[in-house]
């Protein structure tokens, strides 16, 4: 069993984050100094906050400028990394980013760390490194063969090889620790789940609790006696006290004296060793929350397996790993959670796609075509890194038409996030788009402002603190009719018209977006 360890000098990448966030709380509240590393594209500066860390580094953590100030500002004593993307759906759609995301900026992080004498560091891993479990296993193993099925699931385990490989030839100290599905929210509200897209089951069934839409069960004919995926939950609070038992380990020999510049490499697994299924889980958040639920089957995702549950025999032999918390106590704490992110005021930006941020329009038979405007890919970052949502919303009357199948838009949007991502920006929060005839009775064609609406509701944004952005007169409009607080105009696209008509219209009219971002910014 691992011991304790004295007050230490702690990075925590992605420590802005779900799991992350909990795991700088319980290291807080233990007597460590912690730093937080995170570039914002899933963190939240409110829980950095209410964390309160010994200091915060904002960016990537491959940025190996950065590292260097990094690890010259602070002697840290060891590293904690949980910065990843890890939707297994979209790491289907986008391996080739997955890939620079989770493994190559986790090589840089793990060059500069050791070049700098860093030798401790523990990292976030996951049982997708195993993929479908072998015939007749109920619970999963460290010893077990691993073939994942999704490039989610193939980055983390490249990064597992990785640890191993500097073990032996850097003298690396390093400590994987394989979550099965991580739930609940701190105790005392200072971190859960808060997703920009949400996946993860039991904050998705609570929402659709707390709005009245129904939950999607993706697939009910996998091999398990409901016919839907069987999971294994850990609350991530026992998930945090973990990853200290295993810093504690790794430092073990250092605290007792002991000098050695041989590296180790060890993986555990963290779960209850407890199965649900996802039908299970839908009827214990409708008791929790005292409500009954209604329920749509959908297609299965591509990359999920029906059955993951942990076998922890190991952690709990070595780390002093116990799953304390149950199903019910999760659930408790993450509705608790969700009243508490309710208070949270969000602000976003609502920007006009096609003249707006892309050339208008050219690219809709073939995505590769699209480019983005001049300094688009620096407002959008600006503003993101700012703390605000970024949503397209726009008009696609194309689809009526027959000129642009719907299939091919989240190609179009993939194409301008791997833009964004290139250029050193980030990804955009949601695209939404009204696919009717001009002269459909709906609800959601801009002017009229459905589009708005729904994605406040859905994100909880305050609109009165939020901005519109377009180069056309329905723009505007949709701002005002929305209740944001101002609605710019870009002279891009179909700009200049709409100024020679419409000028009155605008709170604010720019150049382009980027200056359009500036102006946003000093009103926030």
């Amino acid at each position: 069993m691992a011991g304790s360890v004295g007050s230490r000098c702690l990075l925590v990448v992605g420590g802005a984050g779900y799991v992350g966030g909990a795991t700088v709380a319980r290291l807080i509240d233990q007597g460590h100094r912690v730093w937080i590393l995170d570039d914002f594209s899933t963190g939240h500066r409110e829980l950095v906050t209410r964390l309160r860390p010994a200091g915060l580094f904002e960016g990537r953590c491959g940025d190996r400028a950065l590292l260097d100030r990094v690890f010259s500002a602070q002697k840290f004593d060891g590293v904690f990394h949980f910065a990843a993307r890890s939707l297994v759906g979209e790491s289907v759609r986008k391996p080739r980013e997955y890939f620079e995301n989770n493994v190559e900026q986790t090589r840089a992080l793990l060059d500069a760390m050791l070049d700098h004498g860093v030798k401790h560091f523990v990292f976030s891993s996951t049982c997708a490194v195993f993929g479908e479990p072998p015939a007749g296993v109920e619970q999963l193993s460290e010893d077990l063969p691993k073939h994942p099925k999704n490039p989610y699931g193939e980055t983390k385990l490249q990064v597992e090889r990785d640890l191993e490989r500097l073990a032996r030839k850097r003298g690396l100290r390093s400590i994987a620790l394989r979550y099965f599905n991580a739930a609940g929210a701190e105790p005392a509200g200072r971190s859960g789940e808060w997703h920009t897209q949400e996946t993860h089951l039991i904050p998705r069934v609570l929402s659709a609790a707390r709005s009245g839409r129904p939950v999607y069960v993706f697939g009910d004919d996998y091999p398990t006696p409901d016919g839907t995926c069987i999971r294994d939950y850990v609350h991530v609070s026992d998930l945090a006290q973990a990853h200290e038992a295993a810093f504690a380990r790794l430092t073990a020999g250092a605290d007792a004296g002991q000098r050695s510049s041989a590296g180790s490499f060890e993986a555990f697994h963290l779960g209850s060793e407890k199965g649900y299924s996802v039908l299970e889980v839908i009827r214990e958040v409708g008791r929790v929350a005292g409500q009954e639920l209604k329920i749509q089957k959908r297609a299965r995702r591509p990359g999920d397996p029906a059955k993951l549950v942990a076998n922890s025999a190991l952690a709990r032999q070595e780390l002093g790993f116990e799953a304390k918390l149950g199903l019910p106590e999760i659930i408790a704490s993450a509705l608790k959670w969700e009243r508490t992110l309710a208070s949270f005021a969000r602000r976003a930006v609502f920007l006009d796609r096609d003249g707006t941020i892309n050339v208008d329009p050219g690219y809709l038979s073939d995505p590769s075509q699209l480019e983005l405007l001049p300094g688009v890919a620096n407002a959008i970052g600006k503003l993101k890194r700012a703390g605000f949502l970024v949503f397209v919303v726009s008009n696609q009357s194309g689809v009526s038409r027959g000129k642009i199948k719907l299939e091919s838009l989240p190609l179009i949007h993939a194409r301008m996030d791997e833009l964004l991502v290139g250029a050193g920006s980030l990804p955009l929060d949601r695209y939404a788009y009204c696919t009717h005839l001009p002269d459909s009775d709906c609800e959601c064609r801009k002017p009229k402002p459905k589009l708005l609406w729904d994605l406040a509701q859905e994100f909880g944004v305050d609109l009165s603190a939020s901005f519109m952005v377009g180069d056309k007169a329905s723009d505007l409009e949709v701002g005002r009719e929305a209740g944001c607080f101002a609605s710019v105009l870009v002279r891009t696209g179909y700009g200049l018209e709409t100024e020679r008509t419409h000028a009155a219209d605008a709170d604010f009219i720019a150049p382009g977006l980027e200056p359009a971002a500036d102006w946003i910014l000093a009103r926030s």
